[in-house]
């Protein structure tokens, strides 16, 4: 395999990334394609190696939003369906390695640095040997696990936790997941916490106050209202966005008894810069009634480092 590649591609809801990886080295800078531009991952697939032509493909990872079945990912927010045969055969390599694209951020998180990792509201806090959880919004709301093997190394635990039920804190969180329940009829943590659950938010705020609105806002529309101070309804929904982001992560960090802290990936929270209120964040993810104390000495960070899942993917391939 020494003059044979590792290719990685990162499926989400809205991008797919290829890049290229020697098997002694991290993944080259990717290609960031539009999954609307094609109608199938072969199809993109075919116009990545057509770019590289000449690199031979030794092995392959690809990770997608969604759960793997019989080596198949249908996924939830884009209408490509992932897989495994069908890459290995547009590729020429006997197998490819399916994973949820969250198990890939999981298996990369030993790996990061101090460069690539922003703590959020616990500076002092020192990750243990234990549980690691990443969650991250993006076009969905993706969670994954890695627990201890007993041997020094780690296994990713993958599912769908983004969907689990959201629980309100206050009476306006009650008065929201209850207009919520109106529309949709069941409120996942997805619903809210997402890019289409930004817009989501705000669109129940705004009819909770009575406002009708000729143009729906799009998600970047509201972070920039909200960055300039020119609209309530948007700086509200950034803020109950950031509270109910720290409250499932500490949803996850009692379920995974994540000592080995929780790390926040996906495309959102890194664009904010300091309109993300990393105190409020912290607040909500410790409010955990008899188990505060528990939470307290759990570290949580933003992961800065850009293209994670393609790291773990690597590494995955590699193993």
């Amino acid at each position: 395999m020494s003059s044979s590649h590792i290719l990685v591609a990162d499926i989400g809801g809205t991008h797919a990334r290829f890049a290229l990886a020697a098997p002694d080295r991290m993944p080259s800078e990717p290609s960031v394609w539009l999954t609307a531009m094609y109608p199938d991952l072969p199809s993109a697939l075919r116009d990545f190696l057509d770019r590289h032509d000449g690199v031979t493909i030794g092995a392959a990872a690809v990770c997608a939003a969604g759960p793997v079945q019989d080596d198949v990912i249908q996924m939830t927010n884009c209408p490509w369906t992932v897989n495994g045969g069908e890459i290995a055969d547009v590729l020429g390599v006997s197998k490819v390695h399916l994973v949820n694209d969250f198990g890939a951020v999981a298996v990369a998180l030993p790996g990061l640095g101090a460069d690539d990792l922003l703590p959020l509201g616990c500076d002092d806090a020192v990750p243990g040997a234990g549980p690691k959880v990443a969650v991250g919004p993006g076009t969905g709301l993706g969670v994954a696990g890695l627990v201890p093997d007993g041997c020094g190394g780690w296994v990713p635990v993958t599912g769908e936790g983004g969907h689990v039920d959201l629980a309100p804190a206050n009476n306006r969180e009650i008065s929201v997941i209850y207009q919520l329940l109106q529309e949709f009829g069941h409120v996942s943590a997805e619903r809210v916490v997402s890019g289409p659950g930004l817009e989501t938010l705000y669109a129940a705020l705004s009819a909770l106050d009575g406002q009708t609105r000729d143009a729906k806002p799009t998600a970047v529309d509201i972070v920039s209202a909200a960055r300039r101070g020119t609209d309530p309804v948007a700086t509200e929904t950034v803020r109950l966005f950031t509270g109910w982001l720290g409250a499932v992560a500490g949803d996850l960090a009692l379920a995974f008894g994540a000592t080995g802290g929780v790390y926040i990936a996906g495309g959102i929270i890194p664009q904010w810069g300091d309109l993300f209120d990393a105190a409020l964040f912290r607040r909500r993810f410790e409010l955990k009634g008899r188990f505060n104390t528990y939470l307290e000495p759990m570290p949580t960070y933003l992961i800065t480092a850009k293209d994670v899942a393609l790291r773990g993917l690597a590494a995955i391939a590699r193993s």
